[in-house]
C-alpha cells in the first residue's frame, strides 16, 4: 500500500486517466450492444432479486454518497421531524429505492467510516473517535472496500477523516483508493476557504466545499474504467455553519433560501442540508449519462449534532451517544436491481462491506458485516437480531479512559459505560429513551431475559 500511494499522483493520472474515458465509453458501447442480443446475464448473486428485476452487466458500477452529520430528522423522506429541511434529490432517491429506517452506524465520523471501509468494528480496527493529527488513525494494514473489490477502479472524494499526520496526505491512496481529492481532516475550518488534497498534492481552494465534492465526483465517474467505487464525502451539512450560495437553494421556502443575518445554527444547519441536497442532485444528473444503472447508496456518517437537535429529540441523546438519536441515520440505496419499499430490518454501515463485495462477486469477508441484497426486494426478515454501536476513546487497542457500548435487538436496547450503571430501554413503547428499565430491572421483570441475553452478546464480542 505504502508503494502504491507513492507513485499514485500525477504520474498516475497522465499516463493511465487519460485512456480511462475512452475504455468507459468502449464498455458501455458494448455492453448495449449485448443486452440488445439479450445475452447479459443477471447478478451473479442475486440473492433475492425478483422475476421482475431487469438485467443488466454481471457487476454494477457503485457510487456511496455520505452526508457529515445528518440524522433521519434531517431528511424530509424519513419524516421523523416536525421542520425537516427541504431534500427533494433525497427524497427521490427514496422514492426509487429501498429506504432503511432501521440503519445504525456509530456515534461520530471517523469510527463510522473505518466501519464502511472496512466492515468492522471499532475495536477491532481501533478507531472509536474522530482522528486527529496526533492520534492514531485507520492502519494501512486494514484491508478496505477499493482493495476488496475484484477489478475495481475507485476514487475517494470529500472528507477523509481517516489519516493522521504520520502518514500525511497520500494516506487515502496508500489505502488502497486509486484517486482522491478532499479535504483530509474532520471538518474544513471555512467552507469558502481549506487545504485539499489531490493524490497527496495539497493546496487552498476557495470554492465552496460542497460544490468542490460535486465537481470532483463528477469527474471520478466520467473517468474511471468500469467497473468502478466512487466513495464521495461530503463536508455538510457539520459545521462551521456557514450560508451556502444562494444558487444551492432548491426550495423557494426552505431555509437556505430564507437566512437572514441573524439566522440560528440549527437554521443554518439545515440551510447547509439544502445545499448538499441540490449538489447531490447535480451528481445524479450527471450519472444518469455515464450510468443509470449504477448501484447508489446514500448514507448519514452518524446523528444530527446537538447545536441543530429540536423537540421531541434531546441535544444530550443526539451526535457523540450512543443513544438512537445519535446513531439512527439515513441509510438509502437505489438501482435496476432494488424495488423501491420500506425495510424496517436491524441493519449497521458494517453491512455495506458485504453488500458490495457480494454485488461485484468477490470473496473477501469481514466479520461484523452481512450483505443487504436480500434486502433489494420486500419480504426478507431481519437477517439481524441485534446491532451494535460504539464510541471509546483514545483510539488504539486501549486502554480505553471511555467506551460507552450499545447493542440493541427490534425491542430492547443495553447501554454499558466505563463508569456508572449499565441503561436499558423498551424502544417500542419510550423510542427517545425516557424512561431507562434498568433500575427497577428484577428477574420477573418484563425484558430480564432480554438483558441477560444482550450482556452475554457484549461479553463473546469481547467488550461486555
Amino acid at each position: 500500500k505504502r508503494l502504491q500511494g507513492q507513485t499514485l499522483g500525477s504520474l498516475r493520472l497522465m499516463n493511465q486517466r487519460a485512456t480511462m474515458r475512452s475504455f468507459s465509453l468502449a464498455f458501455l458501447a458494448i455492453s448495449m450492444l449485448l443486452s440488445l442480443c439479450g445475452s447479459v446475464p443477471a447478478l451473479a448473486q442475486g440473492q433475492g432479486f425478483s422475476s421482475q428485476t431487469p438485467r443488466r452487466k454481471v457487476v454494477p458500477n457503485i457510487i456511496l454518497i455520505l452526508g457529515d452529520d445528518l440524522g433521519n430528522d434531517m431528511i424530509s423522506a424519513y419524516a421523523e421531524a416536525p421542520n425537516p429541511p427541504c431534500t427533494p434529490n433525497i427524497d427521490q432517491l427514496a422514492a426509487q429505492g429501498v429506504l432503511f429506517r432501521n440503519a445504525f452506524t456509530n456515534p461520530t465520523c471517523s469510527p463510522t467510516r473505518a466501519q464502511v471501509l472496512t466492515g468492522r468494528h471499532g475495536f477491532r480496527t481501533g478507531i472509536g473517535f474522530p482522528v486527529s493529527p496526533s492520534s492514531a488513525a485507520l492502519d494501512l494494514s486494514e484491508v478496505i472496500l477499493p482493495e476488496a473489490l475484484p477489478g475495481y477502479d475507485s476514487s475517494a472524494i470529500g472528507k477523509w477523516h481517516l489519516t493522521n499526520n504520520t502518514v500525511g496526505p497520500t494516506g487515502p491512496n496508500q489505502s488502497g483508493f486509486g484517486h482522491f481529492a478532499g479535504s483530509l481532516r474532520g471538518a474544513v475550518p471555512d467552507y469558502y476557504s481549506w487545504q485539499k488534497v489531490i493524490n497527496g498534492q495539497m493546496s487552498v481552494s476557495t470554492t465552496y466545499a460542497t460544490t468542490d465534492t460535486a465537481d470532483e465526483a463528477i469527474s471520478a465517474m466520467q473517468n474511471m474504467q468500469p467497473p468502478w467505487f466512487l466513495y464521495v464525502n461530503f463536508n455538510a451539512p457539520h459545521t462551521p455553519a456557514h450560508v451556502p450560495p444562494m444558487s444551492l437553494c432548491p426550495c423557494p421556502t426552505g431555509f437556505c433560501t430564507n437566512l437572514s443575518p441573524n439566522s440560528s445554527v440549527t437554521d443554518r444547519i439545515k440551510a447547509a442540508t439544502e445545499a448538499m441536497d441540490t449538489e447531490l442532485g447535480r451528481i445524479m444528473d450527471a450519472l444518469d449519462i455515464v450510468d443509470p444503472d449504477a448501484l447508489v447508496v446514500f448514507l448519514g456518517d452518524n446523528g444530527t449534532a446537538g447545536q441543530a437537535t429540536e423537540s421531541p429529540y434531546s441535544p444530550g441523546h443526539a451526535k457523540g451517544s450512543v443513544y438512537e438519536q445519535g446513531i439512527n441515520v439515513p441509510l438509502i440505496m437505489k438501482g435496476p436491481m432494488v424495488r423501491n419499499y420500506e425495510c424496517d430490518a436491524l441493519v449497521s454501515s458494517s453491512d455495506l462491506f458485504a453488500t458490495f463485495i457480494d454485488l461485484a462477486g468477490g470473496s473477501a469477508t469481514a466479520e461484523d458485516s452481512i450483505s443487504l441484497v436480500p434486502y433489494f426486494t420486500p419480504g426478507t426478515p431481519s437477517l439481524r437480531s441485534t446491532v451494535y454501536a460504539e464510541i471509546f476513546t483514545p483510539n488504539g487497542p486501549g486502554p480505553y479512559t471511555r467506551h460507552d457500548r450499545c447493542l440493541r435487538t427490534a425491542q430492547y436496547k443495553l447501554i454499558r459505560t466505563l463508569t456508572g450503571q449499565d441503561e436499558f430501554y423498551d424502544l417500542l413503547s419510550d423510542p427517545l429513551e425516557t424512561q431507562d428499565l434498568f433500575p427497577g430491572l428484577t428477574s420477573s421483570s418484563a425484558g430480564w431475559s432480554e438483558y441477560q441475553a444482550l450482556v452475554a452478546q457484549l461479553i463473546a464480542m469481547g467488550v461486555g
